[in-house]
């Protein structure tokens, strides 16, 4: 492979990585199907290279939805995979194949953990700027130095790994140790447990308590999506009774008040978002909502970046501004077309409490993260299981035909989907939230619904705990009795409470930041180095 291919190859895989392709990467540019092609025709060779992308593609498609793990990089798959097996003359069935598809998935575990550990820097660099209530710095966080680092460790990894042959390539995966990649892995699930963390902080109190490990069992008894349900419905219950305990001679309810449950007055000359703020919050987050997407709070810097606008409108104290800031820079991690509902909602719901309602930081809060999951589950589904996975194998099933209309149709089909999900989802999150507001007021039900988006918001974090956070002893952990051999994890800890060491991390770190006022970034490093030393300790044990 000359130089001059291998320079466009590997720009191309670090544009489909990038933040500047409209949120298109992951769902277009990404999938072998298509980098195959791109790959094939820079290699002279389109058909073929459709045809291998394609048949790879049906077998990585599953990796798609790891957004927010140390997993496999599906785009150095197709990229770098795909051009070494067309170069080699490998077909994509063959067991050399499976080798090298295996040697670059280690690959990419590394290179997505030095991008997810310096944004979870970097997201503690935007804290820093919206304390000082700087919007636009904050939106620059996201977008400057982690595209500078993306392109760096996007770039010059597969530029050298395509002047390399098969061989070379299985050499080099090789002399990375089975307990380096496993640090890297435990390193991503304890920063999600300080995310997560960060976002107890300030939402379990009162009766939230109960509901985190009511979300947190019942994510063990049902799964994610079902339990997302059982969440809003008790939710509902609860705030529904709560309603009904409010005085008649008061506006306030009765238990487990918040500060904001306080009646407040409202400002007819309170800024309003104009139609040219919404636009910019929706390119935003169409954008940037991946750009420093990070292993401790996900998409929090994305989202601060589409709400930037929606801060520099509604707010002109920097004191205001800067708590609006940090309420969007809380945990935040969802599918982006459906999850631009959410952004939509926010922003009206900024909107509403610079007007002068009674929203708090904590409601503002407990409902992103209650509806995030549930966004989450629905276009992991639908969006990225459903109208990608059908759109990959009707493209992959006519790349095998020997022809391109296949790749083109399904790049044409599925921006189309894509983007027109977004936008709708946008504008209708905005509409029904301000229609909920006026229902929810004149019904008496504003603050009774916002108690209940707090527990919701506070259950959902239990119930994430259990897949952000899988961490526990590896299955060779035993002690040896005589003859009796002893698992750690399944009967001395699981025996006792089933999937007690993600909850007792994620509690452990609440408690630091809540009673001992902990540095988040110092728990950061912490934890990194937590990671390296277990894996270490395990090696030696001979657990790993």
């Amino acid at each position: 492979m000359s130089v001059f291919q291998a320079t466009f190859i590997a720009l191309f895989y670090t544009f489909a990585r990038s933040s500047f392709n409209a949120g298109l990467g992951a769902y277009i540019l990404s999938q072998p199907l298509v980098a195959g092609t791109i790959a094939g025709l820079l290699l002279g060779d389109p058909i073929a290279g459709a045809a291998l992308g394609g048949a790879i593609n049906l077998a990585t498609l599953a990796l798609t939805n790891l957004r927010l793990r140390v997993g496999p990089d599906v785009a150095l798959i197709g990229y770098v995979g795909v051009s070494v097996l067309l170069l080699a003359g490998i077909k994509a069935d063959a067991p050399a194949a499976a080798t090298i598809f295996a040697a670059l998935a280690i690959i990419g575990i590394v290179v997505n953990f030095m991008r997810g550990v310096v944004n979870s820097v970097l997201s503690h660099w935007a804290d820093f700027f919206a304390d000082r209530g700087n919007a636009a710095v904050v939106g620059y966080v996201n977008v400057i130095p982690t595209q500078v680092w993306l392109f760096l460790t996007s770039f010059f990894p597969a530029f050298f790994l395509l002047r390399f042959d098969a061989k070379t390539l299985l050499e080099i995966t090789a002399t990375i140790p089975n307990w380096v990649q496993s640090a890297l892995s435990l390193s991503q699930y304890l920063l999600a447990a300080l995310g997560i963390a960060l976002s107890l902080r300030l939402l379990m109190q009162g009766s939230s308590i109960a509901y985190f490990f009511l979300g947190w069992l019942g994510a063990q008894l049902f799964g994610l999506a079902p339990v997302t349900l059982l969440g809003a419905s008790i939710a509902l219950i609860h705030a529904f009774l709560a309603r009904k305990r409010m005085e008649p001679t008061q506006e306030t309810l009765i238990s487990d008040t918040l500060p904001s449950d306080q009646p407040a007055d409202r400002n007819p000359d309170a800024p309003r978002l104009t139609a040219a703020d919404l636009r910019l919050s929706l390119l935003l987050w169409v954008f940037f909502h991946d750009a420093g997407v990070n292993f401790e709070l996900a998409q929090n810097m994305g989202f601060a970046t589409a709400m930037a606008p929606v801060a520099s409108r509604l707010y002109s104290n920097v004191q205001e501004r800067a708590a609006c800031l940090r309420r969007q820079l809380t945990l935040f991690a969802t599918e982006f077309s459906l999850g631009a509902l959410l952004v939509g909602a926010t922003a009206a719901m900024e909107e509403r409490h610079a007007a002068g309602d009674a929203i708090g930081d904590a409601e503002i809060v407990g409902a992103k993260t209650g509806l995030m999951a549930a966004l989450g589950v629905a276009g992991d589904a639908w969006v990225l299981g459903g109208i990608t996975a059908v759109g990959i194998a009707i493209g992959a099933a006519m790349a095998r035909q020997q022809t391109l209309l296949g790749p083109f149709l399904y790049v044409v089909f599925e921006a189309a989907a894509v983007l027109t999900i977004a936008y709708a989802s946008f504008n209708l999150g905005y509409a029904a939230f301000r229609r909920l507001d006026t229902w929810a007021r004149a019904n008496d039900w504003l603050r009774a619904g916002l108690f209940g988006a707090v527990r919701l918001g506070t259950f959902m974090l239990g119930a994430l705990v259990l897949s952000y956070v899988p961490v526990g002893l590896p299955a060779a952990a035993v002690i040896q009795i005589d003859a009796a051999r002893i698992p750690l994890q399944s009967v001395l800890l699981d025996g006792v409470v089933p999937r007690i060491v993600p909850l007792a991390v994620t509690l452990g770190l609440w408690w630091l930041l809540r009673y001992r006022n902990s540095n988040p970034m110092v728990l950061l490093g912490a934890l990194i180095v937590a990671a390296v030393v277990s894996a270490g300790l395990l090696r030696l044990l001979g657990w790993l």
